[in-house]
């Protein structure tokens, strides 16, 4: 991965988050949900490790997040941090972190009691390889996506969200090596995740 596109996430999240500092209404919030991951793995882990399917190491697997950001009321902008980790029977074991920008556009309803959002995000994406009998590895990349949803005022400051989200990777990918070997088993690279989420926001 070039140092141009490390430091273009990093640059977007700068710009989000100075824009909200001029934005009236500042949140904090945290979401549950089912991730799921496709990845692309190498010729070579197709032969050597035809035990594992790897789109099913993180399959409706359970994640959580947290996010901080502004609400301007038909616009919001936060950055949101992501986990999940899950493995396939066993034999490989992956854990995924996303460090997001996200900029919503939000249509009110119900006098503004609810409010249907979609927006986009980018940021940074890590992969942790922690299988047992192979050598921990791990890798940064990029990511890029959509999200939609609803929210409903529950109180003066409590908000719930519901949610989908998806994002392409790039550049993230994991090798597999077992402990004492010379060679590697073969690699596998992260390619998209979606997300469905429930969640609560606390505006103050």
């Amino acid at each position: 991965m070039t140092i141009a596109s490390k430091l273009l996430p990093i640059a977007a999240l700068s710009f989000f988050t100075s824009a909200a500092l001029a934005t009236t209404t500042p949140f904090v919030g945290g979401t549950l949900g089912q991730t799921s991951a496709n990845f692309n793995e190498s010729s070579r882990a197709s032969v050597q490790m035809p035990g594992v399917n790897f789109d099913s190491i993180i399959d409706d697997s359970g994640s959580w997040g947290l996010r901080a950001g502004r609400d301007l009321g038909q616009t919001r902008y936060y950055v949101s941090y992501d986990y999940v980790s899950d493995s396939y029977r066993s034999a490989a074991r992956i854990r995924h972190q996303m460090l997001s920008a996200a900029y919503d556009l939000m249509l009110p309803l119900d006098g503004g009691s609810t409010r249907l959002f979609a927006g986009a995000n980018a940021g940074l994406t890590r992969l942790d390889q922690k299988t047992g009998g192979y050598r921990h590895d791990d890798d940064w990349g990029i990511h890029a996506g959509i999200q939609a949803g609803l929210l409903r005022i529950l109180a003066d400051n409590v908000e719930l969200e519901a949610g989908y989200r998806y994002a392409k990777h790039e550049d993230a990918a994991v090798d597999f090596k077992p402990r004492g070997a010379s060679t590697r088993s073969g690699s596998a690279r992260l390619s998209s995740t979606e997300q469905l989420y429930m969640g609560v926001n606390w505006r103050f």
